[in-house]
């Protein structure tokens, strides 16, 4: 992270994981992304004032049960 004064640039990793139903079937979809962020500090606390998502890797499988 990067600050300067009240604001600041960062980069943040996540990973999300999603359900959904295809075909009768239940999918699932990982998602690994990094967020290239601004903040703000308003009222003495951080806020996201910007968010540039990069979807690295995307797996969908069926799950089993």
């Amino acid at each position: 992270m990067k600050v300067d004064g009240d604001t600041a640039t960062g980069v943040v990793y996540s990973q999300m994981k999603m359900v959904r139903e295809e075909d009768g079937k239940e999918v699932i979809t990982d998602y690994s992304v990094k967020y290239d962020d601004t903040y703000v500090r308003q009222n003495g606390a951080w806020l996201i004032k910007e968010r540039a998502s990069h979807y690295i890797i995307i797996e969908a499988r069926t799950l089993q049960g």
